[in-house]
């Protein structure tokens, strides 16, 4: 099994991805592409499906495409997920192959997502299709249920298809639906993004779901800057307030995993100084702050920033400066400034940090929190940063937020050599 959900296969020595294949998998397969030294390639028939498979929970798993591994005994899951850090750690980043790698299951493998994008599409009789796309696809996977979204998205799919949409015109359009589990009243904000169908019918379609008991705010994408913020999780002594389309982890029991991991590294290195290097709007260095300790963070998204400094004065925090602008740049103006940090935290989306390693190195905290969605992003930085002597690593932990899917968030803890 490879990173990126592929089976691998080998035929005459040469290589071949196969995508939603599983090790055991007798099929055939079409070549989609070739580099010459290897190929991908995609299922036309499963002949014999691999001892691995069982009969998955969900009943469109196949023909949505979106959990790649649904049927697929959970521990199997973890054993790959831990391969694909492992290896990407000694094969990319050329790391010490015998620092293991800890592994920590979800509580549950399915109803553990917080957030989903619906497609859905309203005909002019008021017939409803919701659902997925088929991935790579325009083509509509319909759902009365996602095995891995939270209850309160499942409800309020099941309203949907129970409600009667017979008096609005023909729509198509994307709902981004956010469970916002410690509000009182509704615990669902339902993002619209429009796409085919009159203004005035998106309209209507809004102000139908924000009858529903399920919805606290719901709205179309153009008027989110207005949106207020709403509390989205209270943890480790902090509330964690959200607005529409801000980002927030998918997974809220393994988010609170990963605070406390964060925690307890800071707890045991007494850090006079953080820097949080795409901080978001505050997620891993709210609870840190206590008022002696400075903490500084850096965002690109002015919204996540907003929100942050809400965060900030919402929890009374005082010696904290939440910034907008360039990671990387930031970096190297702190580099520049000679602005000693002890401690730096990194939380990059996938594409990594790579151009940001050079002055960070300079910067030389002691110690450095590398936190990824994306193994193999995460080990060409880390290489960098322990080539010459320059950091140590000291642990390595997988946490898996996303179950049924190859997707596998990983926080390392580094220390500097000198």
């Amino acid at each position: 099994m490879a990173y990126g959900g592929k089976g691998v296969a080998r035929i005459d020595g040469k290589v071949y991805f196969v995508a939603d294949a599983v090790p055991g998998d007798v099929l055939e397969a079409k070549t989609t592409s070739d580099s010459g030294r290897y190929g991908e390639a995609e299922i036309l028939e499963l002949l014999t499906p691999s001892p691995m498979r069982k009969k998955p929970l969900c009943s469109v798993a196949s023909a949505c495409g979106g959990c790649q591994w649904m049927g697929i005994d959970y521990a199997q899951q973890l054993d790959w997920k831990q391969s694909f850090i492992s290896s990407a750690l000694t094969r990319i980043g050329k790391l010490d192959a015998e620092l293991s790698v800890e592994m920590i299951a979800a509580p549950s493998a399915y109803h553990y997502r917080n957030r989903v994008l619906l497609r859905l599409h309203l005909s002019e009789g008021g017939a409803l299709s919701l659902g997925y796309f088929k991935r790579s696809t325009r083509e509509l996977v319909p759902i009365t249920a996602c095995e891995i979204a939270a209850p309160a998205i499942n409800h309020f799919i099941q309203a949907l298809h129970a409600a009667s949409w017979e008096q609005l015109p023909g729509l198509k359009l994307r709902l981004e639906c956010q469970e916002i589990p410690a509000t009182s009243s509704g615990n669902l904000v339902v993002t619209l993004y429009p796409g085919d169908g009159p203004r005035s019918g998106v309209e209507a379609f809004a102000a139908r779901l924000a009858t529903f008991n399920q919805v606290h705010w719901v709205g179309l994408a153009t008027a989110m800057e207005s949106a207020p913020s709403v509390l989205f999780d209270h943890d480790l002594e902090r509330s964690f307030l959200t607005v529409p389309g801000q980002f927030q982890q998918v997974n809220l029991d393994l988010n609170r995993t990963l605070r406390r991991l964060v925690r307890d590294h800071v707890q045991a290195t007494l850090p006079e100084r953080i820097l949080d290097v795409c901080c978001g709007s505050g997620n891993l260095s709210l609870p840190l702050a206590d008022g002696v300790r400075y903490i500084e963070g850096i965002e690109s998204s002015k919204k996540a920033i907003h929100i942050a400094r809400q965060n900030a004065e919402a929890n009374l925090l005082s010696n904290v400066r939440y910034l907008a602008g360039d990671a990387e740049k930031h970096l190297w103006k702190c580099d520049r400034g000679q602005e000693p940090f002890d401690l730096v935290i990194l939380d990059p989306p996938r594409q990594g940090l790579y151009k940001g390693m050079v002055p960070l190195k300079n910067i030389g905290p002691k110690h450095i929190i590398y936190v990824s969605c994306d193994p193999t992003t995460l080990a060409r930085d880390l290489g960098y940063l322990c080539r010459k002597e320059g950091y140590r690593l000291t642990r390595v932990v997988g946490l898996d937020f996303f179950p049924n899917t190859y997707h596998v968030e990983t926080v390392a803890f580094l220390e500097r050599c000198q």
